[in-house]
């Protein structure tokens, strides 16, 4: 005979609270948004047929600007890979930790134990984290690594795949490393985007919609060298636009598949998607890039209207394309003309996510978060002026559509060629190609955004 145990009131109470919180959690759990954040490697702002490029087709990068936000007026802090890659995961100028440059193998530098990266402080609210694909941040010491910065697993490069003979002068062996043992030595060129693409295929078929995740998902192209990777057979039909065509139509059919894996585990719809570039093209690219006798300067992308180039504080140099879809969530087809940076990703994804903004950190982004759904208008929209860093230095300031760029006369390290000294005042939104220097015309806006430029050795070092 079964012998049924009666429930005291009491207990029913509890019984039923106790299901009334699981049911809360999960709902919570459900509620907060998958977030990916696809990062390519030195593309222009040109690059996409969505930002203006006539030769390369990215259908799926257009749609998703169609139906979502495209900035037309997006910088990043740096102008080049490691220092724009940090202030992007932690929301805070590379200055302030001593990365003023890209870091290669061997190198003490690398991002600190102290600083928290979005991948930590998503980790904190339960979100599953993952880096798939270029690194950058350091590897001499343990803390350096991505899994002691919040990503619970990594798959990729620790560099750029450029740090090998003849384009580097290193006994180092490129390999893709799986947390910290290599698992893939010396990688053909033509099979970067699509291992990466596999393992996030991987990734995203294992997710659960009771737990989000947050996928950084850094591509290596259209880094130089190009050549080789254009010449896999799956691009062969890709060639109309050369090298550089051929592998951003590629990294725009892989983002596609792996959006469609999403669609099919149910998770698209609540999964915001950030498409963006570390910095601007390689248009300047030094000579040893073309010691292997098939990389050549226009295989660099493009910057369309703007001058400049990767390394410069120029807007070529870190104006870049960056698109955002969340559906029912971001703007329809929203194009935004405010100037925006990469150091705002973090707030914004700690509004949109309920996550603490991490403690004893002074951030130097802001939350664009009501920009991006159209809370708030765009017109008188103020944002805190923007700085653009270069060797550690600051070396611009934006302040709305006003920058002012001040520099010591040097050498330029891609060229070897001496440029003069400047002061210099554009205004971006009459003049975005900075074709006038205007500082003679305006005084007052000089003198108003010299200050700015000057209280930035007190503030963010």
């Amino acid at each position: 005979m079964i012998v049924k145990k009666s429930v005291a009131p009491f207990d029913k109470v509890l019984l039923v609270s106790l299901f009334l919180i699981c049911s809360l959690t999960n709902i919570s759990a459900q509620d907060k948004p998958n977030i990916i954040f696809v990062l390519a490697d030195d593309m222009g702002y040109s690059d996409l047929s969505c930002y203006g490029n006539p030769s390369i087709s990215t259908p799926f990068l257009d749609e998703m600007a169609a139906k979502g936000v495209r900035a037309t007026d997006y910088v990043v802090s740096s102008p080049s890979c490691t220092p724009s890659r940090a202030s992007l995961l932690t929301g805070r100028y590379a200055s302030r930790y001593n990365l003023p440059d890209p870091i290669g193998p061997g190198s003490p530098l690398g991002l600190p134990d102290e600083e928290i990266t979005i991948a930590e402080m998503l980790k904190e609210i339960g979100y599953r984290t993952a880096l798939i694909g270029k690194w950058h941040l350091g590897e001499k010491h343990d803390y350096n690594y991505p899994t002691a910065q919040g990503f619970d697993s990594f798959f990729g490069m620790l560099y750029s795949h450029d740090y090998r003979d003849p384009y580097v002068k290193t006994d180092i062996t490129i390999k893709i490393f799986r947390n910290r043992t290599p698992e893939v030595v010396r990688p053909a060129d033509s099979s970067l985007s699509r291992i990466y693409n596999e393992e996030a295929i991987r990734f995203i078929k294992a997710q659960r919609k009771d737990q989000p995740f947050f996928l950084y998902y850094a591509h290596n192209m259209p880094h130089l060298p190009v050549a080789f990777a254009a010449q896999a057979d799956a691009m062969k039909n890709m060639q109309e636009a050369g090298p550089l065509g051929a592998v951003v139509e590629d990294l725009d059919k892989r983002i596609a598949a792996l959006w469609k894996v999403l669609e099919e585990q149910g998770l698209a719809d609540n999964t915001i998607l950030f498409f963006s570039s570390d910095n601007g093209p390689w248009i300047e690219y030094p000579v040893r890039m073309s010691g292997d006798g098939a990389t050549k300067n226009w295989h660099a992308g493009t910057a369309g209207v703007f001058k400049g180039s990767k390394a410069q504080t120029y807007e070529g140099g870190v104006r870049v394309p960056f698109i955002v879809y969340w559906k029912g969530h971001t703007l329809d087809g929203g194009l935004l003309r405010n100037a925006i940076s990469n150091l705002d990703i973090l707030p914004t994804l700690a509004e949109w996510t309920g996550a603490p903004l991490p403690k004893n950190r002074i951030l130097d982004g802001q939350s664009i978060a009501s920009l991006l759904t159209g809370e708030v208008n765009s017109n008188g929209y103020e944002h805190r002026p923007i700085y653009l860093v270069n060797h550690g230095k600051v070396e611009a300031v934006k302040s709305g559509n006003w920058k002012y760029r001040e520099l010591p006369a040097g050498i330029n390290n891609n060229s070897g060629k001496p440029y003069d000294a400047a002061k210099e005042l554009f205004n971006t939104a009459y003049d975005p190609s900075e074709r006038t220097n205007v500082i003679e015309e305006f005084p007052d806006k000089a003198k108003e955004l010299k200050a700015l430029f000057n209280a930035f050795p007190e503030e963010h070092k």
